[in-house]
């Protein structure tokens, strides 16, 4: 069976998530986690987007035995959208998805999802180091003491 799903965040600019989901495009269920939608083993699931809080949870999906497929390019949905002229709705994503060929999904492993979370950790330690080191260079010579505990933390 083939489950279509779309991750959308609940407010804007919020940290939650919600999964829209459905199998014929007529019947649309919501759960906050991957675990919530009940795909067994050698069921599909096509979703848009994958979010790193959301990757145990896909993970687990996959543990059960289900295939997960994630969107390679988001800018088809949204040009498939304004092509049926649907609106933008979790609704709307999933019609969207449905038309959209399945040879623009890229089929995901724990191995994928797992390098995924480390590399945006990485990123953001990366970030947070460089934030430190321009801080750093701006302080006086006593001030500086502070931030070289913290700098070497991040090393």
């Amino acid at each position: 069976m083939k489950f279509y799903a779309d991750v959308h965040r609940t407010k804007k600019n919020s940290e939650r998530y919600r999964i829209t989901y459905t199998t014929e495009g007529k019947a649309f269920r919501r759960v906050d986690r991957f675990s919530g939608i009940p795909a067994g083993p050698g069921d599909q699931v096509f979703v848009d987007t994958i979010p790193p809080q959301h990757t145990d949870g896909a993970i687990g999906l996959l543990g059960r035995g289900v295939e997960v497929y994630h969107l390679g390019r988001l800018t088809l949905l949204e040009k498939m959208r304004r092509e049926l002229r649907l609106p933008k709705s979790a609704r709307g994503d999933i019609k969207a998805l449905m038309s959209i060929e399945e040879r623009w999904f890229r089929r995901v492993t724990e191995d994928f999802l797992v390098l995924r979370r480390m590399i945006l950790a990485y990123r953001s330690l990366s970030k947070t180091h460089q934030q430190l080191l321009n801080k750093y260079r701006a302080l006086s010579e006593a001030e500086r003491e502070v931030l070289k505990p913290a700098i070497s933390s991040i090393e």
